[in-house]
């Protein structure tokens, strides 16, 4: 449902008003209610011209799709479907995606129909960024009103101590996906002589100011609420308008210059188009990457910052390294000029190379300039090390932010419990295997590839990753880690467990609980069982107290008289997790023998290095005594640093 026509019009003069003859510079995605908030800039569609790309593949791998968002002032998606919504991002549409707007490269033209083409995974994946950009595009006016509103309260709250609201996240690198937030951030002058305050104080006095707003219009109050996260970290505003299973949401934080930096630096790049360059025809491959994988990150549950898992940040640059790879060059130029074979190649290469466990075991770093990018495994290190970090098997992953440098170098990634990781894994194996089976050249039967990718995109329930902070009703069931897998070996045993019980840590009033939290109890009955049937049975030992930071996964478990099955899913899911795990004792056993080897080196070199300054010595007197049997120097003038005392001296 659009927001109020007369809210959002008053937004708008106010911010005209507020400019004048000023025109509001546009930094790396500026956006607000003012003259570029107009309707025709929201159709407007941009990418970065490929040939300021230091990233694309080739100039024939441009893949013509639809361009995302509007220049500058066009904003991100939302979770709420539209009044005549779209066809299902990843479906099949009756009839030929539409043109979503001018500049847009996706027609019926580009998209013949199904039989037409000589692949269907291609297909598929042209069908997915056009439903995405139809998706969003049917939902601009009600974002672009939301966030036209947001700006106005900060204008009424702050007065003379408002800067500008900026666009950064994924609508300003134009890497939407339906599902995203729209990200704002409030810069306030403080160049006056009173205070403004800390962050959380700013977004009261805005919360105070919206609430206000808001509550002039009659229809607005029942669709239109906030949430102020003031103890986190980075305070958060969040503003929502809309039913809330599908509300578009508009984050506002207060002063924070790195996600700025971040629009910046993938701009920079020509990983994220320039607000003051004209939109392309096309969209790099590199942003079309980028793009599906964030698509992936959602359709799969994959656990967010919040959550405790990766920060979305990280995955992007991590996709940015990929794109950059020889060998992701020379696939997109094998692709010639099909450009969704060149997204196929690209995506291929993506999850190839971070697999497993051991692939993500390193540090991703890229140069001061952004030219270039080292991810750094360890054992590709000439010295791994010899303490009880080298023979972990669990990953160490570091993403250095690319806009620090020297003595400012930031790791974007928390500590990652080993159930974190072994739920990653998974799904990074389980995508590897399903793109990588898709036929390159001419299918032996026409759907082949569109069923794959749409097995590799398929959707999991929202929850299916994330720990409920409380149990209703009947025992949820789920993937643990608990024991060992084997004795003296550190490595946690994967577990089939019914969670009785949860009881948050002191304070917490989230719905899900932190997957690295482990001062929270979760109280769970672990089962045996029967791989071949899936049925599951009560262990004898009574019940295991955990903490969240041993929480893989959930998996549905059906009641089966006395027992329980475990869903196909579930079962595919165990499966493959305790092939990791058993790849991870492997691998121990590797670190051990290169720790092993390393600490003998060591040894061997500080044995060498004691026997040379052992050695040392006599050579020095053996040299003295020459020296003075055939001069009549004082031995005590042989090395400067001797040099005789006065006294000394005046006795020679």
């Amino acid at each position: 449902m659009p927001m109020p026509p007369e809210c959002v019009q008053e937004a708008r003069d106010s911010s005209r008003g507020s400019r004048g003859s000023t025109r509001r510079r546009q930094q790396g995605g500026s956006t607000g209610a003012g003259e570029n908030n107009s309707a025709a800039a929201l159709a407007r569609k941009g990418q970065e011209p490929s040939s300021s790309s230091t990233l694309d593949a080739s100039s024939q791998a441009r893949p013509e799709v639809a361009g995302q968002g509007g220049r500058g002032a066009g904003v991100a998606e939302s979770t709420a479907p539209p009044a005549a919504a779209p066809a299902p991002v990843g479906s099949h549409p009756t009839t030929a995606p539409r043109q979503v707007g001018p500049g847009a490269a996706l027609t019926a033209a580009a998209c013949p129909p199904r039989q037409g083409c000589g692949h269907s995974g291609e297909v598929f994946l042209m069908e997915m960024l056009a439903a995405m950009d139809q998706h969003m595009h049917q939902l601009r006016e009600t974002q672009q009103g939301l966030v036209a509103t947001v700006e106005l309260a900060c204008r009424r709250a702050l007065d003379c101590h408002f800067g500008r609201l900026v666009l950064v996240g994924s609508a300003a690198l134009r890497v939407e996906t339906p599902g995203s937030d729209v990200d704002v951030v409030c810069f306030t002058r403080r160049d006056g002589p009173e205070t403004v305050g800390l962050p959380a104080d700013v977004l009261r006095r805005v919360h105070w100011s919206l609430k206000e707003l808001i509550s002039h219009y009659a229809d607005c109050p029942s669709t239109f609420s906030m949430e102020l996260i003031d103890d986190a970290r980075v305070p958060i505003l969040r503003v929502l308008w809309g039913p809330p299973e599908h509300a578009v949401a508009v984050d506002v934080s207060v002063d924070q210059h790195r996600p700025l930096d971040h629009v910046r630096w993938f701009q920079r790049v020509g990983a994220a188009p320039r607000p003051t360059e004209p939109p392309p025809v096309v969209a790099p491959l590199v942003t079309l990457t980028l793009r599906c994988v964030k698509w992936w990150l959602k359709q799969r549950q994959i656990p967010r910052t919040k959550e405790g898992g990766l920060p979305t940040m990280a995955w992007l640059l991590m996709a940015v390294h990929v794109c950059s790879l020889p060998e992701t060059h020379k696939e997109a130029m094998v692709s010639g000029q099909r450009p969704m074979a060149a997204l196929l190649a690209s995506l291929a290469v993506f999850f190839r190379y971070y697999q497993s466990l051991e692939r993500l075991d390193g540090v991703l770093q890229f140069a001061a300039d952004g030219t270039s990018s080292e991810f750094r495994r360890r054992s590709e290190r000439k010295c791994p090390g010899t303490g009880p970090a080298s023979t972990s098997p669990w990953a160490e992953l570091a993403v250095l932010d690319p806009t620090r440098e020297g003595l400012e170098s930031l790791n974007l990634i928390p500590r990652l419990p080993p159930a974190t990781q072994l739920l990653l894994a998974h799904e990074l194996h389980r995508a590897h295997e399903f793109i990588q089976s898709v036929p390159r050249g001419q299918e032996e039967t026409f759907g082949e590839g569109r069923r794959t990718l749409e097995e590799a995109f398929r959707p999991l329930p929202e929850g299916t990753n994330a720990l409920p902070s409380f149990i209703v009703s009947q025992a949820v069931g789920c993937l643990v880690m608990c024991g060992e897998a084997a004795p003296g070996t550190g490595v946690q045993q994967l577990e089939l467990a019914l969670i009785e019980s949860v009881t948050p840590r002191p304070g917490w009033t989230a719905s899900f609980l932190l997957r690295g939290d482990e001062r929270s109890e979760v109280v769970v009955r672990l089962l045996d069982l029967e791989e071949r049937t899936g049925r599951c049975y009560f262990k004898r030992s009574q019940l295991v107290s955990l903490c969240p930071a041993n929480f893989v996964c959930r998996v549905c478990l059906e009641k089966d008289g006395r027992s329980w099955r475990l869903a196909a899913e579930g079962l595919d899911k165990y499966r493959s997790m305790r092939q990791c795990i058993g790849d991870l004792l492997v691998r121990r056993q590797k670190l051990q023998l290169q720790a092993s080897a390393s600490a003998a080196a060591a040894a061997a070199a500080a044995a060498a290095a004691a026997a040379a300054t052992a050695k040392c010595p006599e050579e020095k007197a053996s040299k003295g005594e020459a020296a003075g049997a055939g001069s009549t120097i004082p031995p005590g003038l042989t090395n400067v640093t001797n040099l005789p005392s006065p006294s000394r001296s005046t006795r020679i």
